[in-house]
């Protein structure tokens, strides 16, 4: 039986979050450390920023090229194409059609990490952040290198003025023990009931990572059913920077 983080509990009754709160007046831009971590950690958020039509950009850092290590049916670049197309179709239900990922392509376990390489990220999407009023991305407490780098990318892209919000989701600090000092201050819960319907087929387009499709890594990832059910049927959580 999974164990939930303290954190889940503290969502479950902290205030809840209206859409306008969260996107502002104008774009959002979403990053994502995975290819899934979009739908996890947000995917009713988007469907519902969508649909009240605002645009919704996802960019995807990572190429998470490394959940199955050793796989011969599935080495790195095979997974890495699998793991885009995935999250094409993903971002192609939430969205309703509207959003096609941006694919940044870093290596997965190794998303930058520098003002060199986080200039370089502004650069590919100075035509986005010219446009956004608030980023979206997964929590500095989740205990994953990328899903920290991620969230230092999004303050550094974040910096300089009140625009853009910027909001923090939590992934695997929902059931692994956060990292030290990471702050839940301002905590709110965005409710996804209308919108689950379209994150659970969002979270089961990611047939790699939610099913047994690949079988020769025995160290691959496979997400818990348990823990799948858990972000379908609970609300988001979103934490201001």
């Amino acid at each position: 039986m999974t164990r939930f983080t303290p954190i889940v509990a503290s969502a479950a009754v902290a205030p809840r979050a209206e859409l306008a709160d969260l996107t502002g007046p104008s774009d959002v831009l979403v990053l994502a450390p995975h290819p899934d971590d979009e739908s996890l950690a947000m995917g009713g958020a988007i469907a519902a920023a969508v649909q009240a039509g605002h645009t919704v950009h996802v960019a995807i850092v990572t190429d998470g090229s490394r959940s199955h290590p050793g796989s011969q049916s599935h080495p790195p670049a095979v997974l890495s194409a699998l793991r885009k197309a995935e999250v094409t179709t993903a971002v192609d239900i939430l969205t309703g059609g509207r959003t096609t990922p941006i694919w940044l392509g870093y290596p997965d376990c190794a998303a930058p990490d520098t003002n060199e390489a986080f200039a370089e990220v502004r650069e590919r999407l100075k035509p986005v952040l010219s446009r956004i009023s608030a980023i979206w991305t997964t929590w500095p407490g989740d205990p994953h290198i990328d899903h920290q780098r991620v969230w230092r990318l999004a303050l550094w892209c974040a910096a300089g003025g009140t625009w853009p919000r910027l909001y923090g989701c939590p992934v695997w600090g929902r059931v692994r023990q956060p990292v030290e000092g990471a702050g839940c201050d301002g905590m709110m819960r965005f409710r996804t009931a209308p919108y689950r319907a379209l994150k659970a087929r969002a979270i089961a387009a990611h047939v790699s990572q939610m099913t047994g499709l690949i079988t020769d890594a025995p160290d691959g990832f496979r997400m818990p059913p348990e823990i799948a059910h858990h972000f379908v049927s609970s609300d988001e959580i979103f934490i201001p920077a």
